[in-house]
């Protein structure tokens, strides 16, 4: 971005790098899959499937709400295009956002990842993290009701109801936005015997996101899915419910088997802590890279781990 105040010459350049790095990405992003090339099933409603939005490029939406959840999290609520829409989008998608900042003309792009129902008509709904100089959160949490954001599907890998036995998940932060769209796919499908095992890693109580959701799918599904809650810095007036330190290998088979047939481990959060968990995404995070950190040494390869 800096480029911008150098001569023309240069800021043609830089936009021609941006758009090249998105194109990039998007197409990775969007053809790489770690199910199955088989997509996901949309809503099964009839009526509720005629209603689906039909995306094409970026679309505008109205801001309708916003809610303050922390001290660095918001929960923007956007306005589709009519009461009667729904996103439509299947599990894993995200909603890539597209804004040009003030006095600039290189786009910014970010993926979100809606925390709302995809059946859910009229709105939806994200859970966005500000980071300090982010572009896009910085945009996100700028916005008041009334004003408006572009959005646009990016599909990020394809879902499979009961085509693996088993899941654990290792998520952190704001990661998460992804992990709850798959589980609440997972769990309110009753014809998906997958089992879910969830380790979500925070610095504080307070950014636990979504605590109360996960909370309620653990009291309605306990057969199927079970959670662990782990905070660096761990209140007084814990009751228990949550645990203190770093994800560790030690943690993991807490709550885990071991490797086993029919598994999958998904790893979703700060780069930090996927690389600690299962070593560094490759390609500037376009690729998956090698296998690394706490699961390399249980012993699971490249075949059994995603990472987000």
């Amino acid at each position: 971005m800096a480029a911008l105040r150098t001569s023309f010459r240069a800021a043609t350049v830089g936009a021609v790098g941006a758009v090249t790095a998105y194109s990039g990405y998007q197409y990775y992003t969007t053809t790489h899959v770690f199910f199955t090339k088989a997509h996901a099933e949309l809503p099964s409603d009839s009526k509720a499937a005629l209603k689906k939005m039909e995306w094409k490029g970026f679309t505008e939406l109205k801001l309708k709400s916003s809610e303050q959840v922390n001290h660095n999290v918001k929960k923007l609520t956007f306005a589709l295009p009519d009461d009667d829409s729904i996103t439509g989008i299947s599990p894993i998608t995200s909603l890539l956002t597209q804004h040009t900042p003030e006095g600039g003309f290189i786009p910014v792009f970010r993926p979100y990842t809606p925390i709302s129902d995809n059946n859910i008509a009229g709105t939806v709904t994200f859970m966005v993290k500000k980071y300090p100089n982010g572009k896009g959160s910085g945009k996100m949490h700028s916005l008041v009701p009334g004003e408006s954001m572009k959005f646009k599907p990016l599909h990020e890998c394809d879902y499979k109801p009961n085509q693996f036995k088993s899941m654990l998940i290792v998520a952190g932060g704001s990661g998460i936005t992804p992990i709850f769209q798959l589980t609440r796919a997972i769990l309110n499908n009753p014809e998906d015997k997958t089992k879910i095992s969830l380790i979500y890693a925070n610095n504080t109580e307070e950014d636990i996101l979504l605590r109360q959701e996960f909370e309620e799918l653990e009291r309605k599904h306990p057969e199927r899915f079970s959670k662990l809650f782990t905070v660096s810095k761990l209140s007084h007036e814990n009751d228990g419910s949550i645990e203190q330190g770093y994800v560790t290998k030690q943690m993991i088979t807490k709550v885990w088997p071991g490797k086993q047939a029919g598994q999958k481990v998904l790893v979703s959060g700060p780069p930090p802590m996927v690389d600690a968990i299962a070593g560094a995404k490759g390609g500037f995070g376009w690729t998956q890279g090698s296998i690394g950190g706490v699961l390399k040494e249980l012993g699971y390869t490249k075949e059994d781990v995603h990472k987000f």
